[in-house]
């Protein structure tokens, strides 16, 4: 297919000449004067102009002006002309031409500057678009670096959470990042709970999200994605689906989310398995040393028992027999004081022993309570 020429001249001898030169290479448009070729150039597209400087009404650097400026074309522009100072063939750049080219001219000559400026255009227009290209990727890498510090930041933060809630928090917050709105279920030790960031998670939702969940893969559906793993499945309900690339990028992000929330999860129900198995042996420990004080208890009851009865026979005999000893009232009197004093020494110190065992049982008690919290 010929490039289309247009040749803006107000003398029909000049359409002609350029026409028998060119006319077996191009497909040329003649337009008789500036105004014509205006005209023209609003209407259509040309692959370049060949434009007469000297012309009545609008000359051609005023044509050239107003394509520039007003049409905003940017078809490359070769001035003819017979004026050949450097004022004029700077005025020409000025008005926004691309080449220029002095009367007389051969046909090879004005062939060659034709070429060359279409082949110009098209590198430019190459460019442009190589650029526009380059301009795209370097937004879209902007965007999934930035969707990516998302997830980042997000697992960066999860291992900061010490409660499920805190961490349900940690993935809505994400996801409004995003610009999503998100219902997510979480749970540690088959204990599950349900969050969003904008209402209450509906019955129907909920069902979805606890089949989801044992699917463990992600579940596309229009704008409904369901990301999934053992410990937490996250539906988000405005997926970009009219854009392709984004919407890529956010099932790779979402799913790292996810997988990061689970991998946090699984973290807190270590923990917690852990602390219960602590809990336990402090607990069988607690029971084994309270079985142990009970018996130390009975024992100590009963040697204390057995004491007292023996001082108690003890005094009973003493006071019998010693009326046989000879003893005036006085002594027996200090005699029996004397006992009367060592049984009571004895009782003190049972009662200090009691008040021990009471100290050691509340002290067990409040162990039993702070292992069950």
């Amino acid at each position: 297919m010929q490039s289309k020429v247009l040749v803006i001249d107000d003398d029909d001898v000049n359409h002609d000449i350029v026409s028998s030169m060119l006319g077996q290479h191009y497909d040329i448009t003649p337009a008789l004067g500036g105004k014509q070729g205006l005209e023209l150039l609003s209407q259509g597209e040309y692959d370049a102009i060949l434009l007469d400087v000297v012309m009545p009404e609008v000359n051609g650097y005023e044509v050239c002006e107003q394509l520039r400026n007003q049409l905003n074309c940017r078809t490359p522009v070769l001035f003819v002309s017979a004026k050949s100072s450097t004022e004029d063939i700077l005025q020409g750049f000025r008005a926004g031409g691309d080449d220029y080219i002095t009367k007389p001219f051969d046909a090879d000559e004005l062939k060659f500057r034709i070429d060359r400026l279409m082949s110009l255009n098209d590198e430019i227009a190459s460019l442009k678009e190589s650029c526009q290209n380059a301009e795209e990727v370097t937004l879209t890498a902007i965007n999934s670096c930035s969707e990516l510090g998302v997830a980042l930041e997000f697992i960066e933060k999860s291992y900061q959470c010490k409660t499920m809630t805190a961490l349900a928090n940690e993935v809505i917050s994400s996801s409004k990042q995003l610009g999503l709105e998100v219902s997510t279920q979480i749970g540690i030790l088959n204990s599950f709970k349900n969050y969003s960031s904008s209402e209450l998670v509906n019955p129907l939702e909920n069902e979805l999200l606890t089949r989801a969940r044992s699917s463990k893969t992600v579940i596309n559906i229009d704008k409904r994605s369901f990301f999934n793993s053992e410990r937490c499945s996250l539906l988000v309900k405005n997926m970009p689906c009219d854009d392709s690339e984004k919407y890529g990028r956010f099932n790779d992000i979402l799913a790292l989310i996810v997988r990061g929330a689970d991998a946090r999860l699984s973290s807190l129900e270590t923990n917690i398995k852990m602390m219960q198995q602590r809990n336990k042996g402090i607990k069988e420990l607690s029971e084994i040393a309270q079985k142990d004080l009970s018996n130390i208890e009975q024992t100590h009851k009963a040697y204390t028992q057995s004491i007292q009865d023996l001082i108690e026979d003890l005094l009973f005999e003493i006071e019998a027999a010693s009326l046989g000893f000879g003893l005036s009232q006085q002594q027996e009197a200090e005699l029996l004081s004397l006992l009367s004093k060592s049984r009571e020494r004895v009782l003190e110190v049972n009662e200090h022993t009691e008040d021990m065992t009471a100290v050691f049982g509340d002290f067990f008690y409040k162990l039993d309570t702070l292992v069950e919290d």
